[in-house]
């Protein structure tokens, strides 16, 4: 069963402001991957204040642990070379597309559940 409790609809909100801040930031997103080595990827934070907090290189061996200490209660986005300002701008649409997309759906569900 899906969350369709409010708390789920204010993730999904907070969600597409975070892929705005992520969008805002796609140029410098895309100058910070043409730095990135063999064997490293480039993660964007955004802090839980949605706040661009950063853009760090991190060993792919080392992704998971990394990318979970660097988002702590915000977000992160992984990027992989070659990764530009428009790829970029698509991931952060569909980001906030599916967020979107899942509030309506807990609305409409919660609209029939309450018979209006």
């Amino acid at each position: 069963m899906p969350d369709l409790s409010p708390e789920a609809q204010e993730r999904a909100r907070r969600t597409i402001m975070v892929a705005a801040v992520f969008d805002e930031h796609a140029d410098e997103i895309e100058a910070a991957v043409l730095e990135v080595s063999a064997g490293e990827v480039l993660v964007a934070v955004v802090d839980a204040q949605h706040e661009f907090a950063g853009l760090h290189r991190v060993d792919t061996s080392d992704l998971i642990e990394r990318v979970a200490a660097l988002e702590g209660p915000g977000w992160a986005m992984v990027f992989s070379p070659g990764a530009n300002a428009a790829s970029v701008r698509r991931r952060t649409a569909e980001m906030a597309g599916i967020a979107a997309q899942r509030i309506a759906a807990i609305e409409r569900i919660n609209a029939r559940r309450e018979g209006v």
